[in-house]
């Protein structure tokens, strides 16, 4: 099984913190974004190989941050080839042209690099290798605002996706779906054809509302919180929320 981190936006909505520097590698108690998603996956899977897609601006920060760590772990670099946000690359362009350039024909856990977890994803990784079919995650979200800003699926009896919205203004239930999701190679392939047939899948949520039509795909409950830095604000109240606890 192979890891994709999605670490290649410009996050201007947190200018000027992000003006220089990758969402991803801004640093929490001493420690950056990227290190607690990227340590929480060490510690619960088996995982082969990481592929961290970035951006030209902030390929060389990534290549630091490999050096920095000095872990056994093959991670490899790679820049969806933009330079500011007015060219960058859409997610799922990248993550498809990452997927054919490399010629990966395996397992794959995809995710966003700026979400923090205060779970372990193991329960995750346990159920999607013993079984034959992808899965996501998604928790009980009340907030309506919150919820018209991400995937919000429908489920059936045994937690199989029936249906996604990506961004609802009129969402058909509160499961909110964050960028979490283990794919099956078969499911790979799927995607691969779908996108082929119709660029307009071009955002993480999209991957999953187009899949769900054509495969089986499992909803597991979050047993914990996630965090989603997506803002100046949200990281702010991350930083004093940490400061709390100390």
């Amino acid at each position: 099984m192979k890891c994709i981190i999605l670490v290649g936006g410009y996050a201007t909505r947190m200018y000027p913190l992000t003006l220089n520097k990758s969402k991803a590698l801004l640093k929490i108690n001493e420690k950056y974004i990227l290190d607690f998603i990227f340590d929480n996956i060490v510690e619960s899977s088996s995982i082969d190989d990481f592929i961290l897609v970035t951006n030209d601006t902030f390929y060389e920060d990534y290549i630091n941050w490999k050096t920095e760590r000095n872990c056994h772990q093959n991670i490899k670099v790679v820049s969806d080839g933009s330079t500011s946000d007015k060219d960058k690359v859409g997610t799922v362009s990248a993550l498809i042209r990452v997927i054919k350039e490399l010629k990966i024909d395996d397992d794959l856990f995809i995710l966003a690099g700026d979400n923090l977890l205060d779970f372990s994803l193991k329960y995750i990784f346990d159920d999607f290798y013993a079984k034959n079919n992808s899965i996501i995650m998604y928790y009980n979200e009340p907030d309506s605002v919150r919820l018209s800003r991400t995937g919000v699926i429908e489920i059936d009896d045994n937690n199989f996706v029936l249906s996604m919205q990506e961004k609802p203004k009129n969402p058909k239930t509160n499961y909110a779906v964050p960028p979490f999701y283990w794919l099956k190679k078969k499911d790979i392939k799927i995607l691969l054809k779908l996108f082929d047939e119709n660029k307009k899948i071009d955002s993480m949520g999209q991957i999953i509302l187009n899949l769900c039509q054509f495969t089986k795909i499992e909803a597991k409950k979050m047993i914990g919180k996630r965090y989603d830095v997506g803002s100046k604000e949200e990281y702010n109240n991350i930083l004093n929320m940490l400061k709390v606890r100390e």
